[in-house]
């Protein structure tokens, strides 16, 4: 029983997951049909609930990037200006050390393999799924 508990909640996050994916990409074709034909009215109404709802700077960094570069500040609050090292340190935040990561994995090289979680902690949602795959 527990194990189809189990099976269910995993299929239930994964149409979930699903849905805002498809959600997403729906709106964002629809706001870049809509500025190539010169109405920006849904993008700038997009990058409005982004900026109110985006907090961290990395997610932010992202969502710009994948906009187009829209005018979207780093952190809530930023200047547009701001680049994303001042942004991660205004915010309290830090890139991860690209350097270590790269020896870490090599040092684990022929051990038991990395998990997402040793390299950084933000990622240790995918662990298990990292293990299982």
């Amino acid at each position: 029983m527990e194990r189809l508990e189990a099976l269910w909640s995993i299929n239930k996050r994964r149409r979930e997951t699903r849905g805002k994916i498809i959600i997403g990409g729906a709106l964002l074709a629809e706001a870049g049909d809509a500025h190539f034909a010169g109405d920006d009215e849904l993008l700038a109404r997009l990058v409005d609930i982004l900026d109110r709802r985006v907090e961290r700077v990395r997610d932010r960094l992202t969502v710009r990037e994948l906009l187009g570069n829209v005018p979207l500040p780093l952190r809530p609050g930023g200047d547009l200006d701001e680049d994303a090292e001042s942004a991660l340190q205004a915010a309290g935040d830090r890139l991860p050390d690209f350097d270590l990561m790269a020896e870490t994995a090599l040092a684990h090289e022929g051990a038991d393999p990395l998990t997402p979680s040793e390299l950084d902690p933000d990622y240790a949602d995918l662990d298990q799924a990292w293990r299982a795959a």
